[in-house]
Formats: structure tokens, sequence, C-alpha cells
């Protein structure tokens, strides 16, 4: 009697440890992971750039880059699928770059973004840029310092993100900016000599590249939308000879939004806190007024300049509200709103928009 109780015990026991096994398991030497994808448009196909380190075989600074025509992102799987021994997994991907070619493309970048939502294994925190030209270049560009373009470009976009020079960088915040607002302004990289650089952003209206926002173009945007947060560079001026650098510390701004009809006009007040952050040792002109009055009054037209360009550009050209003022308006004038919410690009094309500065200086050198 014990030995069968003995017997049925060890049934037990074996058939647990068998029914918890991971029978379809891969093992890691067995896998393929793709760190980073480039996709461009190549006719009524597409052509996917993938970088999949030698996490294995060697030095984790080793890569693999591998260039297929599909038509889609299942299709690119499955080719992946066939021509290796190893699976393919997503999992571990760092970033997609659409080719710009493809971005212009608003249906076929549609039919990208579903793709990737659809995917059941796939990070939907997985960063997300436009290249400046191929993504096939960006993807194949051998940067000395960091070998693997994937994590090189993923920590670049954390830096910037976190630091406010740029506003999305994933592929969960571009996907809601689209679907929300219609707009989205997407980092893009660019070749530069032996590495990459991310300092424009892409203008995307109904998931379509329409245009770029240069560098001080980003900056104007992000300094309305989060003045807080903005991460200003110095400002360069020239006073009676003399070159100096003014840096701005804070920032703070309130606005003003009216909508009568159809005639939108909108003011922001911009105070900037600054500071000398480059003059000449031994020269006492910061200690007269009116030459601090005179730094002040050319500091303010350079950074008015280009945020008036910078307007214009969206209302004009682009015909894009990155400005989110028509959510301002839906929140705090929905009667008004809505009363226009058909022909809000005519509306706001047509809008008056205007940025007033004002800076105090708070500091004209290391103890004064």
């Amino acid at each position: 009697m014990k030995g069968i109780k003995l017997i049925l015990i060890l049934i037990i026991l074996l058939t647990s440890m068998f029914l918890t096994a991971c029978w379809d398991s891969v093992e890691i030497n067995k896998r393929e992971y793709l760190f980073a994808v480039g996709i461009d448009k190549e006719g009524d196909k597409l052509k996917f750039t993938s970088e999949i380190p030698k996490i294995i075989e060697g030095s984790e600074e080793e890569r693999i880059v591998n260039t297929t025509e599909n038509k889609s992102f299942a299709d690119f799987y499955n080719v992946s699928y066939l021509h290796s021994e190893k699976a393919i997994s997503d999992r571990l991907m760092q970033v997609i770059v659409l080719g710009e070619e493809l971005a212009k493309d608003g249906d076929t970048v549609k039919k990208i973004f579903d793709e990737i939502q659809r995917s059941p294994q796939m990070n939907r925190r997985v960063k997300i840029c436009i290249a400046k030209g191929r993504a096939e270049d960006i993807i194949n560009t051998e940067i000395p310092a960091n070998p693997l373009v994937g994590r090189f470009l993923s920590d670049m976009l954390v830096k910037l993100k976190r630091e406010s020079y740029q506003e999305i960088y994933t592929f969960d915040e571009a996907i809601l900016h689209l679907g929300q607002r219609g707009n989205a302004m997407i980092p893009v990289v660019e070749i530069n000599e032996e590495s990459l650089k991310i300092e424009k952003a892409a203008v995307m209206k109904e998931y379509e590249l329409v245009g770029f926002l240069e560098t001080d173009e980003l900056e104007s945007v992000m300094l309305l939308l989060d003045p807080a947060n903005a991460n200003l560079r110095n400002i360069n001026i020239e006073i009676d000879g003399i070159t100096m650098a003014i840096g701005a510390v804070n920032v703070s701004m309130t606005d003003k939004i009216n909508l009568k009809n159809e005639k939108l006009t909108v003011d922001y007040y911009i105070t900037l806190y600054c500071y000398i952050d480059s003059f000449i040792i031994g020269n006492n002109s910061l200690e007269d007024s009116n030459f601090l009055n005179k730094i002040k009054d050319e500091s303010i037209k350079i950074i008015s300049e280009r945020t008036t360009s910078t307007i214009d550009k969206l209302k004009s050209t682009y015909k894009t509200d990155l400005l989110r003022i028509k959510e301002k308006l839906y929140k705090y004038h929905k009667k008004d709103y809505e009363k226009i919410m058909n022909k809000y690009d005519e509306v706001f094309e047509k809008a008056s928009i205007n940025v007033h500065y004002n800076m105090e200086i708070l500091s004209v050198g290391l103890v004064k």
C-alpha cells in the first residue's frame, strides 16, 4: 500500500513539472533581437533596414544590418524568419526610423502605425523619429564611439526629451498626438559627419509630413507650449561693438485668447529672467543702466523676430496649430469654438497671434 502511494506521489510530481515547462520557449542564443528598424518607401513596397546586435557571438558592440523589401511589417517578420535559423524578436526594439519620402505618404504612415499597434510583443514605448533623407542611411551609419545606432538614438532621444528640447519621442506619444490633435512634432535624425544628430522636428499633420521646424523654430514653439521647462539657448547680440551672450534662467508666461465670430486673437505675454553669460573682463559698461536697456531691447528684438517668423510659418505654410490654441478654445470658449470647429484651419490661418516679450536681467556677473 505504501508502495502504491509513493508511486502516485512521484507521478503527480512529474506531471506537475511537465505541465509547468515552457515548451514554446526559445533560448536567448536562438533569437535575433531587432534593436532598430528603418523603413523607406520603394515604389509600392517598403524597404526595411534592421539592426541586430550580436549579444551572444562575441562583443555586444558588434551588429548585423539587413535590408529587405516587403509589403508590410508582418511580411518583413515572415521573410526575416525564413532567412535566419533564429527566431526574430522585436521585444528589445529601441527605435523606428521613418524615411522622409515615406513620411510624406499619410496612408502608408497610417498603415505602419496600425501594424505597430497590433503587434502583440512590440514595446509601445519604442522611440520613433523621421530621417532627413533615407532611413536606410541612418541605420547604416557607423558611429565609432557607439556602434549600435539603436542604442545611440535611444539615449539621445531620452536626453532631448528630459531637457525639453523635443516633445515627443515614443510611438505611444506620437499616435496620441496625431489621433487626438491631428498633428505632432516628431524628432528628425540626420547624418552628421561620422555620427548622427537630432536638432529639428518634423511637422506631421493627419499622419503626413508637411515640413520641418529648424532648431530656432522648434525652440520658439517649445517656449510657447511649456515656458516653465523651456530650454532656451543663449541669445547672442552685439552692442556698441561688444559681443555678448544672454542666458535665461527662468520664464513666466500668461496668454489671452479671444474668439469673436470667426476672428481669433491670441496674445502671449512672456517675461525672460536672464543673466549675462559672456562679456569682457574690465569693461564697466554693465554698470550703466542705459547700456543694460540696450541689451534688453536688442535681445527682445532678436527673439521676437524669430518667434513671429515661426508663427507665420505654422499659420501660412503648414496651416497646423502646433501651439494647441484649439484645445484652449474648446476648454474655455467651447460655445464659440463649436461654431467654427469645422473650419478651424481657416480661422487659425487668419488668426492674429502676437508674442509680447519682457526681459529682466537678474545678474550681470558672477557676483553681481
